[in-house]
């Protein structure tokens, strides 16, 4: 970041602290900011902060980054020492470190799994009212931003190297065979992918031992020859989402009504609308297609997101195995998926 501000704008736009808008160039981010490692300026008791960014004056923004690497979390306690300071009782008083009159205020933790919630829910009471917004973010995130900001540059150039070797890096420091489920692949036909496209949801026939992270389509050949399927270009993985939430539904539940046997927290949703009508949607499918007994997985997702490049199964292997998984980092680095298929 402190040598490509382009960079260092894709990695907040990434983090949710500054809002994608098409055609803004954020010159007054561009022109004044500066990235301090290991800070600990006006800090008092309260130890280093990994990364802070300031950007726009000294009434500006403020980003404080607690990174962390491999399966750490940081507990509660350190994160309010680094925003509105901590009185668990376990050191001496601390108020917290002095945010000046910063007018964008934000407090992110950057890990490789999901932070604790209960954690989560400690800070996002103790910011309440303090000006201080807490953002969430994961390594796959950043890495994805350094692979795409990558391709934007000249292969010869010394700010690419720096790229392909953070890169390397991270693949040192991040696979590990840790992330085996972050993202299941399944074949996507062409009665499946609208559902995919429009409502933002997939319907599985059976739980897994751990939930994945992401969910991308496998689109089949059929889906190329849809007509009502333009984003469908060429067979394979092309497209990729969130999992957002995950309900178990029983067949009849689907048959009858499936909305009312949704909870309240999925309802709650920014993109409940488009469930609701996919719920429908796999209600009428369940009936047309005469699914027996049983419960079935909903996969209420994000919007789909194109990856830019398309991966294809091994030679020879015309399905997936249900439930074949693969990285996210495979997922933007390999052009053969790498998950078991039959």
């Amino acid at each position: 970041m402190a040598i490509d501000d382009g960079f260092m704008l894709e990695i907040l736009k990434e983090l949710g602290v500054i809002a994608r808008v098409r055609g803004r160039r954020y010159t007054a981010y561009r022109a004044n900011y500066e990235i301090y490692l290991q800070e600990q300026r006006n800090v008092g008791g309260s130890g280093r902060r990994d990364i802070v960014v300031e950007a726009g004056g000294t009434e500006g923004l403020r980003v404080v980054i607690e990174a962390k690497i491999g399966a750490a979390q940081p507990i509660a306690c350190q994160l309010l020492r680094y925003s509105v300071g901590c009185d668990c009782g376990n050191h001496g008083p601390d108020s917290g470190p002095d945010w000046g009159s910063r007018t964008e205020k934000f407090l992110v933790t950057l890990t490789r799994s999901p932070l604790d919630s209960s954690v989560r829910a400690d800070i996002l009471q103790s910011l309440n009212s303090s000006g201080i917004v807490l953002r969430c973010a994961q390594w796959h995130q950043i890495l994805k931003v350094a692979l795409d900001r990558q391709r934007q540059l000249d292969g010869r150039s010394s700010r690419s190297v720096f790229f392909s070797e953070f890169a390397n890096f991270f693949r040192g420091y991040y696979e590990m065979d840790l992330y085996a489920d972050e993202v299941m692949v399944q074949d996507e036909d062409p009665e499946n992918a609208p559902i995919y496209f429009n409502d933002y949801m997939y319907v599985g026939g059976r739980r897994w031992p751990k939930m994945p992270l992401y969910f991308a389509p496998y689109f089949t050949k059929s889906c190329v020859w849809n007509k009502s399927l333009p984003q469908v270009t060429t067979d394979g993985v092309s497209w990729v989402s969130k999992v957002e939430e995950v309900r178990q539904m029983s067949l009849d539940e689907l048959r009858n009504n499936p909305v009312d046997a949704v909870d309240t927290d999925v309802k709650r949703k920014p993109h409940w609308k488009r469930w609701r009508r996919g719920l429908e949607d796999i209600r009428d499918l369940a009936i047309r297609k005469e699914w027996g007994s049983g419960s079935v997985w909903m996969y209420f997702l994000s919007e789909p997101a194109p990856l830019g490049r398309t991966i294809k199964k091994r030679k020879g292997h015309s399905r997936l195995v249900p439930g074949s998984k693969t990285t996210f980092l495979d997922l933007l680095t390999s052009d053969v998926l790498k998950t078991p298929s039959r």
